[in-house]
């Protein structure tokens, strides 16, 4: 008998245990939903309100002070004015480059501001064509200082200026209500005239020296050859951290491509091969297309 009773009390205390476990739990749920439909400003708070389905809360309208009886008239005016809604707070201004810190604010996609048929060139040689029609959407896949978006289309990669898509608008209509983007100023890269003339051997020089002192500051190594058809990095890093040897190789290309344009060439295409300095074996390849639209 005491050990059928004793079954009971066990049994008793477990559902009063579960009962006050399923309280605390109904109540937390109640306080977050209570926080989610007041709280303003919390992003994670806005998400608890689409998924719930609670409508965002109404802007708090200022108290007013009433006014004391047989007052003078500057009391009234007094009252007045301190009944009076406060002025509305700014919409912040934010710039591209913060917004370059902060990937949360990238698109998935941008569309593409106007259409343009464009050559491709590299060492002086025509390889055809890329065509790009006006609101073709892009894939981004980064934003970097000063003015660039890194994106793909159709399988390949490119570098656009941020001018030259429709980046502005989106923004713009995203985040209406909570940023004011400062106007992005035109590519420094057209706006720089030509300070080397390439075609000379003089010229040629100065942007070897150029290119390798970057290779050396970036890589600490200075062995680019530029081929006819790619460039060719010998490279091994000292860091034994995995390595993207094709992300690597995309940005030797593309800060080839700058800087040609920075000293006069009109490239607009190049192909990276990063090689180990010893075996000559194939570490990683790749390549950008720096369309001016």
């Amino acid at each position: 008998m005491k050990t059928k009773k004793n079954k009971h009390v066990e049994e008793r205390k477990a559902l009063i245990k579960a009962v006050i476990f399923f309280l605390i739990l109904v109540c937390g749920c109640a306080l977050v939903l209570l926080w989610a439909a007041g709280s303003q400003e919390s992003e994670v708070a806005e998400k608890i309100r689409k998924t719930v389905g609670i409508k965002a809360p109404a802007p708090v309208a200022p108290k007013e002070i009433p006014s004391t009886p047989g007052a003078g008239t500057s009391q009234s005016m007094s009252n007045t004015q301190l009944a009076a809604p406060p002025e509305p707070t700014p919409i912040p201004t934010i710039t591209f480059l913060e917004i370059t810190k902060s990937p949360r604010l990238w698109p998935k996609t941008v569309a593409l501001k106007k259409s343009k048929q464009v050559s491709i060139r590299y060492q002086d040689n025509t390889y055809g064509h890329m065509e790009f029609t006006e609101d073709s959407e892009i894939e981004v896949i980064a934003l970097k200082a000063p003015s660039n978006v890194y994106c793909s289309i159709n399988g390949n990669f490119l570098s656009l200026s941020v001018n030259e898509t429709k980046f502005a608008e989106w923004f713009t209509e995203k985040y209406a209500d909570r940023y004011l983007l400062e106007a992005i100023a035109p590519d420094a890269l057209n706006a720089k005239e030509a300070t080397t003339d390439l075609s000379s051997s003089e010229g040629e020089k100065t942007y070897l020296n150029q290119m390798r002192l970057w290779c050396h500051q970036n890589y600490e190594s200075i062995s680019l050859e530029i081929g006819e058809d790619a460039l060719i990095f010998k490279w091994l890093p000292k860091e034994d951290a995995p390595i993207d040897f094709q992300l690597e190789a995309r940005e030797i290309a593309r800060k080839y491509l700058l800087l040609r344009a920075e000293l006069g060439g009109t490239e607009n295409y190049a192909a990276c091969e990063i090689r180990h300095p010893v075996t000559n074996e194939l570490l990683g390849a790749g390549s950008v297309f720096i369309p001016r639209l």
